[in-house]
């Protein structure tokens, strides 16, 4: 085994498996293009990793760029080698690769109540049009990442005296202790709920899974598929085609705050409903939200 490999060993128990997978991932890129160039990987000079940032920021977004340069410097701090990717030569590279590439990221489109609700109309009636509705329902209430809508499980769900349900939202990226927070879904999600449940006969485990053949399956739905479905219920509630084609996964988080904002929700209490912890990232969802809504 390599002696970086051994390293990323010692993240276990610390760090979310997806994110020591990634940090392993970015590493073994960049130790693989060390051994094309003939150069050490670990410890690398500040030049090395300059030259490697040169060379990926010509193909990659910045963000992605950042991404293995985080990787990169978790693994030399791991090895005992500090300061490498905080030296000057390192940083102008970073510089270079935002520079080279101006402008702002772009954004998901929002799935708004308006945009949410056509969605559900195109659904259909069977097992599978009945989970679609589901995650369209629960995802845009509990502004869930989409990561965190799939580990939802029946076991989180809580009725309330009214009638509706409350969830636990487990561990999510910015929730590294696991403390979760709890959200709570209208009447139409809740009375989705109890249909899903009275006709699968679910009593435990995932909410939300794929559809085999009329029957939901063993496991939880997997996380990338929740942006397939809706960039393809978009599609069938005829989004134009620029729409349809920026719907991701996180397009119902986007939209639900984009709505909150609309109806007068302030912004702390948007970040409180998301689990944001940066104010900075629920004002660039809902900065141009009269554009986003109205026609």
């Amino acid at each position: 085994m390599n002696s970086w490999r051994n390293h990323i060993t010692r993240l276990e128990g610390a760090y979310a498996q997806k994110t020591i997978d990634s940090y392993s991932n970015d590493f073994a890129r960049f130790a693989g293009w060390c051994r094309k160039k003939r150069f050490k990987c670990l410890p690398a000079t500040p030049e090395t990793v300059a030259r490697y940032i040169d060379e990926i920021a010509v193909d990659l977004k910045v963000s992605t760029v950042k991404r293995r340069l985080c990787a990169i410097r978790k693994l030399h701090h791991l090895a005992g080698h500090r300061g490498i990717t905080d030296d000057e030569t390192v940083l102008l590279a970073v510089r270079r690769a935002k520079r080279s590439k101006p402008g702002r990221p772009r954004q998901a489109l929002g799935v708004t109540a308006e945009r949410r609700d056509r969605m559900l109309a195109v659904c259909r009636d069977d097992p599978r049009g009945l989970r679609d509705r589901l995650l369209l329902a629960v995802g845009f209430d509990t502004l869930c990442r989409r990561s965190e809508l799939v580990a939802i499980r029946v076991q989180d769900l809580t009725r309330n005296g009214n009638g509706t349900y409350s969830v636990l939202v487990r561990r999510a990226k910015n929730d590294q202790e696991g403390l979760g927070r709890t959200a709570h879904l209208s009447s139409n999600a809740s009375r989705l709920i109890d249909f899903w449940l009275e006709q699968t006969g679910l009593t435990n485990g995932p909410l939300l899974r794929p559809v085999y053949r009329s029957s939901p399956g063993n496991r939880s739905l997997c996380a990338a598929s929740v942006g397939r479905i809706l960039k393809d219920l978009a599609r069938q509630a005829d989004f134009d085609e620029e729409e349809a084609n920026r719907v991701t996964g996180h397009s119902l988080r986007v939209g639900a705050a984009q709505s909150l904002t609309k109806r007068g929700v302030g912004i702390l209490p948007i970040m409180s409903a998301g689990g944001w912890k940066s104010m900075a990232v629920v004002a660039r969802y809902v900065e141009n939200v009269e554009m986003n809504l109205w026609d």
